[in-house]
């Protein structure tokens, strides 16, 4: 929901005039695709995290399969400072490799 700006300065406790859209081109990043432009400088020996969903879907399993597997310890789970599951694409193909002699 969009505030006013009348309503904005009020809760803020300043003037109404003071608050202004800032319009400049410096401001107005240029909109583009998805990533589009974008270079993301990776760390060569940075490793490289799957998310759950991502791990599901290399096993042909529910994601909620996955976060099973890391605490029952099957699968090292990292934890993002939002608290949120990342596994090591290392060991996720390490333990697919095991899954698929396992069942030949």
């Amino acid at each position: 929901m969009a505030l006013s700006s009348k309503l904005r300065a009020g809760l803020l406790g300043i003037a109404t005039g003071s608050i202004t859209r800032n319009t400049s081109p410096q401001y107005s990043p240029k909109r583009t695709g998805h990533n589009e432009g974008v270079t993301m400088n990776r760390i060569p020996d940075a490793e490289v995290l799957l998310t759950p969903k991502e791990v599901a879907q290399r096993f042909h399993v529910n994601p909620k399969t996955v976060t099973r597997w890391a605490k029952a310890g099957k699968l090292t789970a990292i934890r993002t400072l939002g608290g949120h599951r990342r596994y090591r694409e290392s060991e996720v193909l390490e333990r697919l490799r095991e899954y698929k002699e396992s069942s030949s």
